[in-house]
């Protein structure tokens, strides 16, 4: 993927009337958090429109999930706002969106539910069982877009399943905050472990200076990284941000904070957005890497991205390789890798010898968009897009360099 395009640019370009960021902000300034029993509450805190309420497309009268607690007005039912107010609700948050300082987006499992991945949450439509296999959304492919057109600036991602990155989200962008299939240097981490040391401290910078957050696929229901968005919705009503604009299909605990709340699937609402914005539609090609896996980056030899080293990446089918220092195999606490990482000398419960984390490229699959490694005897998997951010000198540090890496400049 190219870098993002300048914002003002594309902007200046494609500029139509409408507010500006000060004026949204001062706007939302004292204007309280929206209660259910307001008809307000299915628009938004700075929806200006007619107030008719979204169509019910399924009703259910089960909570959204089984392991969260909800009040006593909160179910699983879905919504989809009617034609009018839609197109003035797109409207408006292609207003902030041309407006925003920092736009963050903030996504749980409902976005991947159409690419077949399965989530915890209660739905109309049944959750399939897909993983690596899944190919992205036009959802995926939309917000892709508008980083492109430098109108998203982060993403912090509740899912594991690189279909952000396969549909050309810069990695480097990307806060997996809870790990992912694609990076092994940051597996799943499991209720029991402990996050990467470096995505909370990211994830609450993000909280703390998005101007607006997207919320999409998620029900908001306590986790801790749901402060990016309601964090973002408190410093609105003191005129500080421009709050955070949700789209789901169901309604949530937190909608009475949102600036804008839209009821649709998001595959449809993102197709709008990018039309009302002036943007083509996305190719929808995953990010397969076409050419010879053996690059030049920016990094040292340890895998931190440097000003003045250059280093050989080469991930050939059979190269050596090695996790750089600072992952979270120990952290995740899978047990399929517990004996990366290990103490020297010590057996893993799976009755394997600890190992520093070394291994090999064992297969490309392009149609998993992946590289399929073998750390230590198990298999580990790297996204294809990693090669090229590292080309680029996107993120400040690589999950893997070749077990003896090959310098063409060491200062």
């Amino acid at each position: 993927m190219a870098c993002p395009a300048n914002k003002e640019g594309f902007l200046s370009a494609h500029q139509e009337a409408g507010p500006s960021g000060e004026q949204i902000r001062d706007e939302l300034h004292g204007v309280g958090f929206l209660r259910p029993e307001d008809d307000r509450f299915w628009h938004g805190r700075w929806y200006q429109g007619p107030e008719m309420p979204p169509e019910q497309t399924w009703a259910s009268e089960s909570k959204p999930r089984d392991d969260h607690e909800a009040p006593d007005w909160l179910t699983a039912s879905e919504y989809r706002d009617v034609s009018e107010v839609m197109a003035i609700k797109v409207e408006q948050l292609a207003q902030m969106l041309r407006a925003s300082r920092k736009t963050v987006v903030y996504s749980g499992a409902g976005i991947s539910r159409a690419a077949g991945i399965g989530q915890a949450a209660r739905g109309a439509v049944k959750s399939q069982k897909k993983t690596t296999d899944a190919l992205p959304t036009l959802t995926h492919y939309a917000l892709g877009a508008l980083a492109q057109h430098g109108l998203l600036h982060g993403w912090v991602q509740q899912n594991h399943d690189g279909l952000p990155q396969k549909a050309g989200f810069p990695q480097e962008n990307i806060n997996e905050i809870h790990g992912s299939w694609y990076d092994p240097s940051n597996p799943v981490v499991k209720y029991s472990g402990t996050l990467k040391e470096e995505q909370f401290p990211w994830m609450e910078h993000d909280a703390q200076t998005a101007d607006l957050v997207l919320v999409l696929g998620t029900s908001l229901g306590g986790l801790n990284a749901d402060q990016v968005a309601t964090k973002t919705a408190n410093r609105s009503t003191k005129g500080k941000s421009l709050g955070m604009v949700m789209i789901n299909l169901q309604q949530t605990e937190q909608d009475g904070k949102a600036s804008l709340r839209i009821f649709g699937k998001s595959d449809g609402v993102l197709k709008r957005l990018l039309q009302q914005l002036g943007i083509p539609a996305p190719v929808q090609s995953p990010a397969v890497f076409n050419k010879v896996p053996r690059v030049l980056v920016p990094y040292d030899r340890q895998g931190n991205r440097s000003e003045t080293a250059r280093m050989w990446l080469d991930l050939r089918k059979g190269a050596t390789v090695k996790l750089t220092t600072g992952h979270n195999v120990q952290g995740a606490r899978q047990p399929q890798y517990m004996h990366i990482g290990a103490k020297p000398g010590s057996v893993a419960k799976s009755g394997k010898k600890a190992g520093p984390g070394h291994g090999k490229v064992a297969e490309w699959r392009d149609d998993l968009v992946a590289i399929r490694l073998n750390i230590e005897g198990v298999q580990m998997t790297l996204g294809q897009w990693w090669i090229e951010a590292a080309e680029r000198g996107g993120p400040p540090s690589l999950p893997i360099v070749n077990l003896n890496p090959e310098m063409e400049v060491e200062l």
